[in-house]
């Protein structure tokens, strides 16, 4: 039985790291309506948008990562608006999104507008993001349920003791 656990704990383990792995990597379409909601995702989240030493990090790469792909959409023919960001940018987006502040009603009215166009597009792929992340979790409660029983089926043999008749040397 315990050679059985053991392979179904390696397959575990090689699934589980497969997940991340695959999360670490795989990119989420973000689909915008035009190239110009780029920018401006871009303008609030580095005038609008109260960074903190926890999140300044990812921040920035988001950032770049938006500048970045910006350039390659305006030097291209693509007709779509498509960003993709990794699994921690599309969580910085989507916290920066969620939690933000401003002055004034034509800032608010930008934001808005903003929001409105991206904020379904954000939320499926957070959506998409929360399924791997929830498979990854899944993976992680077999694999110590599995460990559970592993350490349960251990059989620790006792040593016996054997006195030696010192009279007997």
């Amino acid at each position: 039985m315990s050679k059985s656990l053991e392979n179904q704990k390696k397959a575990l383990q090689e699934k589980a790291d497969g997940l991340q792995v695959r999360a670490a990597e795989e990119t989420f379409a973000i689909v915008l309506d035009d190239r110009k909601q780029v920018k401006t995702v871009m303008d609030h989240l580095n005038k609008g948008y109260n960074w903190k030493t926890n999140n300044a990090a990812v921040l920035v790469s988001l950032y770049d990562q938006l500048k970045k792909q910006n350039k390659e959409l305006l030097s291209s023919d693509a007709e779509e608006t498509v960003i993709n960001l990794r699994g921690h940018e599309l969580n910085a987006l989507y916290q920066a999104l969620l939690s933000c502040e401003g002055t004034g009603v034509e800032s608010a009215r930008k934001f808005i507008i903003m929001l409105t166009n991206i904020g379904e597009t954000v939320s499926k792929a957070m959506s998409k993001l929360a399924e791997l992340n929830s498979e990854i979790s899944e993976t992680h409660k077999e694999l110590a349920e599995l460990e559970e029983q592993l350490n349960a089926a251990e059989v620790v043999e006792p040593e016996l003791e054997t006195a030696t008749n010192e009279t007997s040397k």
